[in-house]
């Protein structure tokens, strides 16, 4: 008999964007020093709350990538909005972590090795 479809709480959420993220980890190489890939933009989105969606689909397909990502939402031309993002190389993101933050991960604003409070 065949499988069934996945369960819904393993389905990705709309949009998935893996092709944008692919876009600048391919773009170019990574800058050695900061683990910064090429930067795009991604523009012509009509309002801010799309703009909101969009730039939450980038940070889940970096993660679905394991990749970091930067994505800032801008005023565009006539009304419209635009995201500026690149990924991120993790072992960077990391490293600039420890430096900022210290080794210590309860006091950096985000422990991704957290419990989560009930």
């Amino acid at each position: 008999m065949p499988r069934g479809p996945a369960p819904s709480w393993t389905r990705r959420k709309e949009p998935i964007l893996d092709a944008h993220v692919m876009a600048s980890i391919n773009g170019g190489p990574m800058d050695p020093e900061t683990g910064f890939y090429p930067e795009i933009i991604y523009v012509g989105i009509e309002n801010h709350d799309r703009a909101l969606e969009l730039r939450r689909a980038l940070f889940r397909s970096a993660g679905h990538l394991q990749v970091s990502m930067k994505a800032d939402i801008e005023p565009g031309d006539k009304g419209t909005y635009q995201i500026r993002y690149r990924a991120i190389s993790k072992k960077h993101a990391r490293a600039h972590m420890v430096r900022t933050h210290g080794a210590d991960r309860s006091q950096w604003a985000y422990d991704p090795r957290a419990r989560n409070k009930k």
